[in-house]
């Protein structure tokens, strides 16, 4: 099976000649990274279009240079929810569209869902495609989901197609721009959209080449006889989990579906049923599974690793203290959200250093934290500290992040403590990305040097 974004190593190989003299020689990192950065990407944006006014996700991919702009279109009788991105790398002189559609949120939705009955598939126009799809069934011949292909219409005759049935927009962009590539993704509903749009898609003339699709948890969208037909021409990275009923459900209840594409498969416990099936769990995952990919890339002598010192000449230094709480033992991912979270504030500072000694209780008034952070060459201290709260009633949890400024001389310049209720089992790596987003603002306040905008990079040196 073909990588998914093998299209997309020409950007990789670009990013090499960015790269120090030292790293010249280097091999470019695999198509297996490629895959997971993107995938992450495209994770992070599923979980902001469900709330595309006021979302985190959607705030922290625009501090990476992410244009984002929030769709919400009908025809008077479906109406479809979903968000175009776009962002450009000068040093690579590629353009990636993100086109982003929701997962059910609402009755409207499920009624789309619901529509489980079959309409045939073909034509190389709208109006083709619709008059194909009104005809009775035809037995033994490509066909898809009536409530997917009606959502999709609505897609083409809103936001793909002007007047004449031409593509236009970004549409029209990727056709015509070689240097220009389309990512369609969605979770659940949202993904059977994206996979159904994208073979429409193709239909309609745009290069196969310039276009891939990943979804997350989404149910199968046609037949048999639509998959030998169209499935293999389609660059689509089609990931569930162990655990999630959705992308089975069709074919357990009606049998004549079929699924396609690359299939990656997250391992989940089953006993963990009240999350199978969400964005937050997905995109916990995806996170993790780039980290993998990133280490084995370290250790091909790929990617240089990400020092715990950096010191930028005229910017103070910051001595950075984390430590997590003995109760996020239970939190499969708490290894990768505290690394999540280390990156995150060295991106944020300049000049700083990882400071490695475990922070107890009463850390903040400890006077040898102080003492070794100025032995450091800081100007200032900043702790950090990650815990959970478990609520009375239920399972849930508020994972929050505490954060304290101190200057050289040990006098408190500001502390915070931001918190968002979550699940053991998932949502942690989200819910610490949200707090960190409140953190770095009220960090800049106090610290004007602290970095809040970010070139687009498939690797971090």
């Amino acid at each position: 099976m073909y990588k998914i974004f093998s299209l997309l190593m020409s950007l990789v190989c670009a990013v090499m000649l960015a790269l120090p003299a030292s790293a010249a020689t280097r091999q470019p990192v695999s198509e297996t990274y490629v895959d997971k950065y993107f995938t992450t990407v495209a994770a992070a944006s599923c979980l902001g279009v469900y709330l595309p006014e006021n979302s985190t996700e959607f705030s922290y991919l625009r501090s990476y240079g992410w244009h984002i702009e929030p769709k919400k279109m009908s025809d008077g009788k479906v109406e479809t929810n979903f968000a175009i991105a776009y962002n450009y790398f000068p040093a690579l002189e590629k353009k990636i569209f993100l086109v982003t559609f929701r997962g059910s949120a609402g009755k409207k939705d499920w009624a789309i869902n619901l529509k489980t009955n079959r309409v045939n598939f073909g034509g190389s126009t709208l109006a083709q495609m619709q008059e194909i799809a009104a005809e009775p069934l035809h037995k033994d011949k490509p066909a898809v989901h009536a409530g997917f292909n009606t959502y999709v219409d609505t897609v083409l005759s809103t936001s793909v197609l002007d007047g004449q049935g031409r593509l236009q927009g970004v549409f029209k962009e990727v056709a015509e721009n070689p240097n220009a590539v389309l990512l369609l993704s969605g979770h659940s509903l949202g993904g059977a959209a994206a996979a159904l749009l994208g073979e429409r898609l193709l239909c309609l003339g745009l290069p196969a080449e310039r276009l891939c699709v990943v979804t997350f948890g989404a149910p199968a969208i046609g037949n048999e006889q639509f998959v030998q037909q169209y499935g293999e021409r389609l660059k689509l990275l089609r990931i569930t989990n162990t655990a999630d009923p959705i992308p089975g459900s069709l074919q357990t209840f009606f049998g004549s579906y079929k699924q396609f594409g690359q299939h990656i498969k997250y391992s989940l416990s089953p006993k963990i049923s009240s999350i199978q099936h969400a964005m937050a769990m997905y995109f916990d995952y995806s996170v993790s599974e780039l980290y993998k990919e990133y280490d084995r890339q370290i250790a091909l002598d790929r990617i240089y690793p990400v020092s715990d010192s950096k010191i930028t000449e005229g910017v103070p230094v910051v001595a950075l203290w984390i430590q997590e709480s003995d109760k996020l033992s239970q939190v499969a991912t708490i290894t990768d959200l505290k690394r999540f979270v280390a990156d995150e504030y060295k991106k944020m500072l300049p000049s700083y250093v990882v400071m490695h000694k475990a922070l107890d209780k009463e850390a903040y008034t400890q006077e040898n934290i102080m003492q070794q952070s100025r032995f450091s060459g800081a100007d200032y201290i900043l702790l950090c500290g990650i815990d959970g709260y478990r609520q009375k009633q239920g399972d849930d949890w508020y994972l929050t992040l505490e954060q304290a400024l101190f200057d050289r001389e040990g006098r408190m310049l500001n502390i915070s403590s931001l918190g968002r209720k979550v699940a053991p089992a998932v949502g942690n790596i989200q819910a610490a990305g949200e707090n960190l987003m409140a953190a770095r603002k009220e960090l800049q306040q106090h610290l004007p040097f602290v970095v809040t905008q970010f070139e687009p990079q498939l690797v971090q040196e």
